[in-house]
């Protein structure tokens, strides 16, 4: 049986998140855009304490109150509803947590999961991207070698999300003297480890709530129990994170280009030319239906994914076509605003604006639209 029915407690989560993010994420999110770039917004890591939003991700063994993949998905699209840079500075952590999740020890789950809990609004960051590399992750100039009982890492990696603020990294290396798939490992690094360092904030259009920069790992030593699973097994692992990752990366842009569509509605209902709304033109009402009606055949999609996530299925194909479509939209939705709303719209401080500088992220981050087309042709 095939139901989109939401239980109870979706659609409460729902509506509590929808508030939030038009009271609270949505104001804020215009003023941080305008600001030079900073670290996390203070007011960002207050709602994620306030909210305990990362108990959302973390099993109850280990203090958490996780919600199953579909409900993330509803709250992952209030969150990009209202700011989607904001949104990524969550799924960074949603990465963090995954890659425990996914491969890591019992160990490293009690020592790193209570870093993320309250007292106080924490994130962490998945470091994967290095400036040549971008897309290919088959192989990494960040490397590591072994010294005694302990692990050597030298390197960058950028951009990272939530760089000089996280209470631990996730950081993906080759075994030095390999640049293969089979020597890749992925590590846990305290925020705190000697010889991290990290370079200045990044100035970009897009995501500019979502702090930025380049970190340096200058010979750092950590221990062999932070090394997570067996030496080999990052690439596999990296891949089944990116997954999960892809189909809530599309709820994001499903929140965005809803935020767009209701925008340019609401500005299309009440702008008047010779005595009539312009909704009533064909050419825009016709448009705002085919938005509409993607808007909600991308949230299938998403949905559908995630379904596939919880129930231990194969979901690969489903997150790329969910990623892919979501965030085409995102950017369409967006355009196609700035148009209608015209002058109005291209003039700062505008929400239009904004989140069409956003939407281009959305194509790239967790992989570009031609990665994705990748991956889903190569299942044809």
């Amino acid at each position: 049986m095939i139901s989109f029915e939401l239980t109870q407690k979706q659609l409460a989560m729902q509506e509590y998140f929808q508030r939030l993010a038009v009271e609270r994420l949505q104001p804020r999110s215009m003023q941080v855009d305008a600001a030079a770039p900073a670290g996390v917004d203070p007011d960002y890591l207050t709602f994620i304490a306030e909210e305990n939003l990362n108990a959302f991700l973390i099993p109850k063994e280990y203090g958490g109150k996780p919600l199953d993949h579909v409900s993330l998905a509803i709250l992952f699209e209030e969150l990009g509803a209202g700011c989607a840079g904001f949104a990524a500075v969550y799924a960074q952590t949603f990465h963090s947590v995954a890659a425990l999740l996914i491969g890591g020890s019992d160990e490293q789950k009690k020592l790193f999961f209570p870093l993320l809990l309250p007292p106080g609004g924490h994130v962490s960051s998945f470091c994967v991207t290095e400036e040549e590399s971008g897309s290919n992750t088959s192989s990494f100039s960040t490397v590591f070698s072994r010294k005694g009982k302990s692990f050597i890492l030298r390197g960058e990696k950028s951009p990272v999300i939530n760089a000089g603020q996280s209470r631990f990294y996730v950081v993906w290396a080759n075994e030095e003297g390999t640049r293969n798939r089979a020597g890749i490992s992925a590590f846990l690094i305290p925020g705190k480890t000697e010889g991290l360092r990290f370079g200045p904030y990044h100035d970009k259009p897009g995501f500019r709530p979502a702090p930025t920069a380049t970190i340096h790992l200058e010979d750092i030593r950590i221990p062999e129990e932070n090394m997570i699973g067996p030496a080999g097994s990052g690439y596999l692992l990296l891949m089944q994170i990116l997954d999960w990752g892809r189909a809530l990366s599309a709820s994001m842009a499903v929140g965005l280009a809803r935020t767009a569509i209701e925008e340019v509605t609401r500005f299309a209902k009440q702008r008047v030319i010779l005595k009539r709304p312009i909704i009533k033109n064909q050419s825009i009402a016709f448009l705002l239906a085919d938005l509409v009606t993607e808007l909600e055949a991308a949230r299938a999609l998403v949905w559908r994914a995630c379904r596939l996530i919880d129930l231990g299925r194969d979901h690969t194909v489903a997150s790329s076509m969910a990623k892919l479509y979501a965030s085409e939209l995102a950017v369409r939705a967006t355009t196609e605003g700035l148009l209608i709303l015209g002058q109005s719209g291209y003039k700062r401080p505008s929400l239009m604006d904004k989140i069409h500088r956003d939407a281009q992220v959305l194509r790239i981050a967790e992989g570009t639209s031609h990665v994705q087309k990748l991956i889903i042709s190569g299942q044809l």
